[in-house]
C-alpha cells in the first residue's frame, strides 16, 4: 500500500490507501485510494492511467462501489442504508460491530475491519442529534469476509474498547437514527421507573419482563439480540427521556411467558455492556 500512495501522490495529497487481498493474504492485482479532495482523485485519473507501477500498466478509475457515502463510508443514512446489507451467495454481506468508543469514525471502523477482508462500506449509527449510537454496521464484499471478521475481530480493541462483531440482522431495514425499526424503539417519558409503557397491543400475562441497569451505550437493538438467546423476542424498548437521554432501564416482551422466565433465570445478575442486569417479569404490563 505505501508503494501505491507514494506513487499516487504525485499529483495530489493522499489520506489513505490500500491494495486488495484475498481471504488467504495475497494482493488481488487492486487497490482504492482515497485524496483529501476531489480535484486530487480527478488529477490522478487524467494523468496516472497507463503510467508504470513496479513494471506494470495500472489504470484508474473513480472508486464506484461507494454507494454515495463519500470516501467508502458513512453511506447508510437515516431513513434507509443506500446500499446496505443483503445476501450474497447464501451469506449475509453485513455485520453489526457494538461497544464502539463514541470517537469511532466511519473511518476508523473501516479501517480496523479491513483485517478480515475487502470492505465496501462502513458506517455509525447516530441518533436524532447525530451523536453516535456506539454501534456501526460493516458492509463486506463477500459473505466469507464478513463471517471472518465475526470469528476473528469479536472482542478485538479498537479505541480502548474491545468490540463485539455479529451477523447484522437488520439488514434492508431502515436507517440508523429511527427509534422504531424492525420491534424496537424508545419510549419518551411514558413510563415512571414503576409504571409499565409499550407501543402495540398489550402483551400476554409474563412475556414482558422489565430490565434494569442498563449502562447508557446500551439501545434497543443491543438489548433485543442480546434477549433473543433465550427465545423469540417481539420487542425491545430503551427508556428515553424528554431531552433523549437513556435512562437505564427497559422492556423486552418476548412471543411466549416460557422464553420470558428462561430470561430470568439466565440473565438476571449477568453482566451486559458492562454492567450486571437486574431482569424481572414487569408486573405493570
Amino acid at each position: 500500500w505505501q508503494d501505491l500512495k507514494d506513487h499516487m501522490r504525485t499529483v495530489g495529497d493522499v489520506a489513505y490507501s490500500e491494495v486488495m487481498t484475498d481471504h488467504d493474504g495475497r494482493s488481488k492485482g487492486c487497490g482504492i485510494v482515497e485524496f483529501t479532495t476531489a480535484a486530487g482523485a480527478k488529477e490522478a485519473i487524467a494523468q496516472l492511467t497507463d503510467t508504470e507501477l513496479k513494471g506494470r500498466m495500472i489504470f484508474v478509475r473513480e472508486d464506484r462501489e461507494q454507494g454515495g457515502g463519500g470516501h467508502g463510508g458513512g453511506g447508510f443514512q437515516q431513513g434507509g442504508r443506500g446500499g446496505g446489507g443483503g445476501h450474497h451467495g447464501g451469506g449475509s454481506l453485513s455485520v453489526y460491530v457494538g461497544n464502539l468508543a463514541y470517537e469511532t469514525s466511519w473511518q476508523d471502523l473501516k479501517d480496523h475491519m479491513r483485517a478480515a477482508g475487502n470492505v465496501d462500506k462502513a458506517d455509525i449509527l447516530k441518533g436524532s442529534d447525530g451523536r453516535s449510537k456506539g454501534c456501526g454496521i460493516v458492509l463486506y464484499q463477500k459473505s466469507h469476509e464478513a463471517q471472518r471478521a465475526i470469528r476473528e475481530l469479536q472482542n478485538t480493541e479498537l479505541h480502548g474498547r474491545p468490540i463485539f462483531v455479529r451477523e447484522d440482522r437488520e439488514q434492508g431495514g431502515g436507517g440508523g437514527g429511527s427509534n422504531n425499526r424492525h420491534g424496537g424503539g424508545g419510549f419518551n417519558n411514558q413510563r415512571s421507573h414503576n409504571t409499565s409503557y409499550m407501543q402495540g397491543s398489550p402483551a400476554e400475562e409474563g412475556c414482558q419482563l422489565f430490565v434494569g441497569n442498563l449502562s447508557w451505550e446500551t439501545g434497543w437493538r443491543e438489548l433485543k439480540d442480546h434477549f433473543r438467546q433465550c427465545g423469540e423476542v417481539d420487542r425491545a424498548e430503551v427508556a428515553e427521556g424528554n431531552d433523549g437521554r437513556k435512562r437505564g432501564f427497559g422492556l423486552v416482551r418476548f412471543h411466549s411467558a416460557k422464553d420470558a422466565q428462561a430470561a430470568i433465570r439466565k440473565l438476571n445478575g449477568v453482566d451486559f455492556m458492562g454492567r450486571p442486569l437486574d431482569v424481572r417479569v414487569d408486573n405493570k404490563a
